[in-house]
């Protein structure tokens, strides 16, 4: 129903938001296609904002971690972490934490803008020694926030608080804490000025991953208790998963106004229409303004026309809309990005995604939940337009490096493309998912694929043990797929193998034919992702667990009594028991065998090349840059600065010494070494995979307390490297810069000169410590 005070759609405003955490690498396809497909059905005023990118900079940057250095040092003062006769176990990880950014906090906080534009240079990128400093740098200072906001962490690869969003009590409680939330002073800072500024009348936030889940809320409590005529909506792939549950549970409707699950073209554009028509918000302007306040609405939505809609009406029912019929994905318009930064990705040249695919054509798996979580049925763009959507974003972007985004290359397609692409004239690279089958990957055909820009292709090989691919219907034949990931080497393509440990049944000999498998072929395999099993709510094998030799699904919520909630009421994955096969501590065991057999046999693993492999579009780059062999070797560790000259004569050494300019020397309360030695991992960066819910402590289950005991440690920023020295390494290295080396040496006396000018040597060699 339209009102008299109905906004026309030239001026109804769509603010299109990508909040944190999502990887800062490159854009997301999202919410630039819905801002095409409304502008397309005649709304123009969606404007996409990736507030992902912003948060990355603007947290990440000399200024704001200057800042956490003094807020660290603040509260460990009001904490007494340094005053204490004893450290207790459960403080571990909060003084490593600590501990880590006192020595490294004044480097990060005067060299992380310098870090960023690296890794942005289109030459320095490709430069390894520069692209480890840089990404390095970065991590560390993901780190040091997150040291001020602990145990909250925050990384390139999920956002995680004290709080879990398995549960909506815990999440909502996550969302309003104003200690662990290290957002809600960046959005009320940052993100409500824009808001104010441009005060949409709608406003739609994503939720592709879990990691977004706290971020999103609560951006939408923030701005629903400000202005709450602003109707606001949640989307994304997480709510395929998780959105019927939410609005069921929790006060979801306090602090936004709709959900929208599955695909959201046609729902945006219906839910743009009702809110037009509604009126939208009064802002600054309207005719009709008089006494209410800015932030109103100037009327109600009917929301009972929007498809794949789920909110609550004037009875305080919560009520979802039926699923729209998919959609022909042929007739949406190419993606726009010109809303974003492109530049400002962290990245040394611009990698775009684009969608030639929804759904899987196989269909089959069943662990899979991918080609559910968009709506049912499987689609295909057309070869003709893939290419249109490419030179078209070639021409706007000026670059030539796609993710096609799709659970698995399609037969039709992988055949139409080469010749495609060669008739277009069109010069790009891109990497996708396929299934490893020899009728669509053989010699032939992926000499074509290379010649049309293939230069990555990543399997779903899961498993070494036919047996089990059977019984989970993924419709491999492990020889073929030999053939195929050779085959894929020797035609310039890297092939990346997604493998998993626990499938149901398993056994530990079969996880060891995954090993076996990796091993064997380990001269063809660039990589693998490799996980452990987790029982997913959407899959088949939720549906049907005896039908995959699942015995129980544990806490699962179909055997509860009528009326009764799980305690963790938005799970996405659930621990089961198998019929046979592994014990889940088995299951743990296998996985570090696979693990450490991989990262022995594929350099990629290894080393410095394992940074690499946490950020896939570099990798990708690399590949493009430098070809398929660029991760196939070890490298010799990088350094910036060059070798030095031994120093062994006392007439040689500078009468002053000072340490060199990116290294600190840090004094503690307590030993560095031994609170390392006590956890069991010393810095976590969890990923989305495996569904990590909440931020943990490392101590380990043996760890006792810790007596005081002064230590210093070094930090060598241009290596980003920490140890600890001695009490007397310490004096002696702040005597030679304070004093002389002279006066350094005499303080340890004639019986002990010698053995303190050995010290000062190696410091000098090693380039610790440089003439002043």
């Amino acid at each position: 129903m339209t009102t008299d005070t109905a906004r026309h759609p030239d001026d109804l405003r769509v603010l299109l938001v990508f909040p944190p955490q999502g990887h800062p690498t490159q854009p997301y396809l999202a919410l630039p296609s819905l801002k095409a497909f409304l502008a397309q059905h005649g709304f123009p005023g969606a404007t996409v904002w990736d507030l992902n990118l912003q948060a990355y900079d603007e947290l990440i940057s000399d200024e704001r971690l200057a800042l956490s250095v003094e807020r660290i040092a603040e509260r460990a003062a009001e904490a007494g972490l340094e005053r204490g006769a004893a450290l207790a176990p459960e403080d571990l990880d909060r003084y490593r934490l600590h501990a880590d950014a006192l020595a490294s906090g004044p480097y990060l906080a005067t060299h992380m803008d310098e870090a960023k534009d690296t890794i942005r240079d289109a030459e320095a990128f490709y430069d390894r020694a520069k692209y480890l400093w840089a990404m390095r740098t970065f991590e560390a200072g993901l780190k040091l926030l997150s040291t001020e906001y602990q145990p909250s962490l925050f990384t390139a690869h999920n956002y995680t608080q004290r709080t879990s969003i398995d549960s909506s009590a815990e999440l909502f409680a996550g969302v309003d804490d104003v200690d662990g939330n290290m957002f809600r002073e960046f959005f009320e800072q940052r993100a409500l000025p824009r808001i104010e500024a441009e005060m949409p009348d709608v406003l739609g936030i994503s939720v592709t991953y879990g990691s977004q889940l706290v971020p999103a809320l609560t951006l939408a409590s923030m701005v629903k208790a400000r202005w709450p005529g602003i109707h606001i909506t949640l989307g994304g792939g997480m709510l395929a998963y998780v959105g019927n549950r939410l609005a069921h549970a929790g006060p979801l409707f306090d602090r936004c106004d709709s959900i929208v699950v599955y695909e959201g073209e046609r729902p945006i554009l219906e839910l743009a229409q009702a809110v037009a028509a509604a009126g939208g918000v009064r802002r600054e302007g309207d005719a009709d303004l008089g006494p209410t306040a800015i932030g109103a609405a100037r009327g109600t939505p009917d929301l009972s026309g929007v498809s794949n809609v789920v909110y609550r009406d004037a009875t305080g029912t919560v009520v979802t809309n039926g699923e729209l019929l998919p959609m022909p994905i042929d007739d949406l318009p190419t993606p726009d990005f010109s809303d974003l930064p492109l530049d400002r990705y962290l990245s040394g040249e611009l990698v775009l995604p684009v969608a030639p695919t929804r759904g899987c054509y196989y269909e089959k798996c069943g662990f899979c939940t991918l080609y559910t979580a968009i709506g049912p049925t499987y689609r295909e763009r057309s070869v003709e337009r893939l290419v249109e959507d490419l030179q078209t974003l070639v021409e706007r972007h000026g670059t030539r490096y796609f993710y096609f985004i799709m659970d698995d290359l399609p037969p039709l397609m992988a055949k139409r493309i080469p010749d495609a692409f060669e008739r277009a004239g069109l010069d790009v690279a891109w990497w996708c998912d396929a299934r490893m089958e020899e009728r669509m990957f053989n010699p032939e055909s992926l000499a074509a694929l290379h010649r049309a820009g293939c230069r990555k292709l990543m399997y779903g090989f899961e498993s070494g043990s036919q047996r089990v691919l059977d019984l989970v219907e993924k419709g491999t034949d492990l020889v073929e797929a030999q053939r195929v990931v050779r085959w894929t080497h020797e035609a310039g393509i890297s092939a990346t193998l997604y493998t998993m440990v626990g499938l149901p049944t398993e056994t530990r000999e079969e996880a060891d034919l995954t090993r076996q498998f990796i091993v064997r072929n380990s001269d063809w395999i660039g990589e693998i992702s490799l996980q452990i099993f987790n029982l997913d709510m959407v899959s088949p094998m939720y549906r049907d667990p005896a039908k995959f030799g699942i015995a129980r699904v544990i806490d699962d919520p179909r055997a509860l009594a009528p009326g009764e909630a799980p305690v963790n009421d938005l799970a996405r994955y659930l621990e089961c028991e198998s019929a046979s096969g592994m014990s889940r501590e088995e299951v743990k065991g296998a996985f570090n065998d696979v693990l450490g057999a991989a990262t022995e046999a594929l350099p990629a693993l290894r080393g410095d090349n394992f940074l690499y492999y946490r950020y896939k579009s570099h990798i990708f780059l690399y590949l493009c840059r430098f070809g398929i062999d660029v991760f196939r070797r070890d490298q010799p560790p990088t350094r910036l600065s060059g070798p030095r000259d031994h120093v062994r004569r006392r007439e040689d050494f500078p009468q002053r010494l000072a340490l060199r300019d990116d290294a600190t020397l840090t004094r503690l309360a307590f030993p560095y070494a031994e609170v390392r030695n006590r956890l069991d991992r010393v810095w976590s960066d969890p990923t989305p995979l495996g569904g990590v819910a909440r931020s943990e402590s490392h101590a380990r289950a043996d760890a006792t307390p810790i007596d005081a005991e002064a230590s210093w440690v070094v930090f060598l920023g241009d290596e980003h490297r920490t140890f600890e020295v001695g009490e007397d390494a310490a004096r002696l290295f702040r005597a030679a810069s304070d004093d002389s080396v002279e006066a350094a040496l005499d303080s340890f006396g004639s019986e002990h000169r010698g053995a303190a000018f050995e010290v000062l040597a190696r410091a000098v060699d090693s380039g610790l410590l440089v003439p002043a």
